[in-house]
């Protein structure tokens, strides 16, 4: 009879993969395709129009271009904090997606019809600008639902699927950043920056008509809507406003302003409007608010309880360790912008290919997947036999140095370049490898480490903190990158002495780590259960 009940009661197993995922993944490797196919030539691209329209010497314009990519990435990695409030809110995920596809597809072609048909024509830079902004308002949108929105499309009859579901998307986001990499810098070369950046533009608007036949195919988790939209959308509004001033070149200080205007506006609504969203009750901002304006956390227990508050302090914990997320991304995202530049000094031909100086990119999306699996059987175990504990901290320490080894190797390559010599690309791809092993101990160890440290209703905020360290280091890159366009302080870093100074950055910011990072409580949140390191 408990054997009958038993097969009575079980859920029956489905082994067919639900038939909406396809339409997700397709959208998902279309939009990667297009963003990294559009990173891998911006940089580059604008040089040769900033110095054709604004009559820039080459490093001006190299340091001009840098600024605007940083800018740009920035802000991509911005804006998913208000898709994941538009998508949670108001619109659910499967509008959210869709119709910021549409704000992202008509940015595509903006910025493609604003090019000129070849390097030397002049391109219409205010219309570049706008493109850039609503290609990030895209991915904004993009970025924080298509992940969520696999999982949604599971019951329990096939939740055993999710595993090969996730291993599809990932699989779909490197398979379309390397198809871009290797071939939008070959249409450049070859059919002009209008061809190039309209290959990916098309693509993109393919897939969000795929996307849209399948509206009748997805399991559509609804929002949870929101009382006090105006507040968030006003907030959200004047940060776009003040990113497209800046972008169209009326700020012309960088993202660091935008930033800082951002912030102080929240603060001043959460202050201003205590019983709106910023400052509810049970919301981060409004606890620590409530915290710091009636005498700390003991007090703030008395009201919102031992659990909520410990989630907040578990945030907190977090966030001293995220503070140095920033120096390696500001280091990282380099090699989609001013190592491109470099390479284009140097001689490409690697292992008998002639390489195009945009593709040398591609490298650390190849080197991503062999390191995974080298890192987590053969290194970590490895280093366990040695009597040393690998740890998250530990990883996470060990990556910066490592990250900042892979810019003495650039630096030193820099020196060869300003001495008038023409170094062979091997010794960036040296620099890639170096630069992924960092990748591997701290991007995917921080995420982990997100997750594990935070509470179940803490992990969406840890996750938008974490993205939010992207942001940060792009806005140090391009406030440095600016003040050396207006001939500041940091003009006095060129050359070669732009990367050394980036090496000291991320090694000072390791050493500083090792001596903070031990003294951080750690408690793991795993399930239902939790415990202190």
């Amino acid at each position: 009879m408990a054997e009958t009940a038993e097969v009575k009661n079980s859920t029956p197993k489905s082994t067919k993969m639900p038939n909406s995922i396809w339409y997700i993944v397709g959208n998902e490797a279309a939009e990667r395709f297009n963003y990294y196919g559009l990173r891998a030539i911006l940089t580059t691209y604008l040089v040769a129009q900033y110095m054709l329209q604004s009559g820039m010497d080459k490093p001006t314009a190299e340091a001009a271009s840098n600024a605007k990519t940083h800018d740009f990435v920035a802000l991509s990695y911005l804006l998913p904090l208000f898709g994941g409030m538009i998508a949670d809110w108001f619109w659910g995920k499967y509008k959210t997606i869709f119709w910021l596809s549409l704000v992202y597809c008509a940015g595509c072609l903006i910025f493609a019809f604003s090019t000129g048909g070849n390097a030397t024509d002049p391109a219409n830079l205010q219309m570049l600008g706008i493109g850039l902004i609503l290609i990030a308002t895209g991915a904004g949108g993009i970025k924080p639902c298509v992940s969520a929105n696999v999982g949604d499309q599971f019951t329990e009859e096939n939740t055993h699927l999710i595993p090969r579901a996730f291993d599809y998307f990932y699989f779909s986001i490197n398979t379309g950043s390397l198809l871009s990499i290797t071939l939008i810098p070959y249409l450049n070369k070859h059919f002009g920056p209008r061809i190039a950046f309209m290959v990916p533009a098309v693509a993109m608007l393919t897939a969000t008509i795929v996307f849209w036949m399948g509206r009748n195919k997805y399991i559509k988790v609804p929002p949870k809507g929101d009382s006090n939209k105006q507040v968030i959308f006003a907030t959200s509004l004047l940060t776009l406003i003040a990113s497209y001033y800046y972008m169209d070149g009326v700020l012309g200080m960088g993202m660091l302003p935008v930033m800082l205007v951002w912030a102080a506006l929240v603060i001043v609504v959460a202050l201003i409007f205590q019983k709106q969203w910023f400052a509810a009750p049970g919301n981060f901002i409004g606890i620590n608010l409530y915290a710091l304006l009636n005498g700390g956390f003991k007090k703030a227990e008395d009201r919102f309880g031992a659990e909520t508050i410990d989630g907040i302090q578990a945030v907190w914990r977090v966030l001293a360790i995220f503070a140095f997320i920033p120096f390696f991304w500001a280091l990282w995202d380099q090699s989609t912008s001013e190592w491109v530049v470099q390479a284009t000094k140097m001689d490409l031909n690697l292992f008998g290919i002639e390489f195009i100086a945009e593709q040398m990119q591609l490298f650390n999306a190849l080197l991503i997947l062999l390191f995974i699996p080298l890192f987590s059987f053969g290194i970590y175990p490895m280093v366990e036999k040695m009597g040393i504990k690998v740890t998250s901290l530990r990883k996470l320490g060990a990556g910066f140095f490592v990250t900042a080894l892979s810019f003495v190797v650039i630096a030193v390559i820099q020196t060869w370049i300003d001495g008038g010599d023409k170094p062979n690309i091997i010794w960036q791809l040296l620099a890639y490898i170096i630069l992924t092993a960092g990748e591997i101990l701290i991007s995917i160890t921080g995420l982990e480490y997100a997750y594990t440290r935070s509470p179940a209703t803490m992990k969406s905020t840890i996750m938008a903190c974490y993205l939010l360290s992207v942001t940060m280091g792009n806005v140090l890159v391009s406030f440095i990158q600016k003040n050396i366009e207006n001939k500041g302080f940091f003009a006095q870093f060129h050359g070669a002495s732009f990367f050394w100074l980036f090496a000291g950055i991320c090694a000072t910011a390791g050493v500083l780590f090792a001596l903070i990072s031990p003294r951080i409580k750690e408690k793991i949140y795993v399930g239902n259960t939790s415990d202190t390191d």
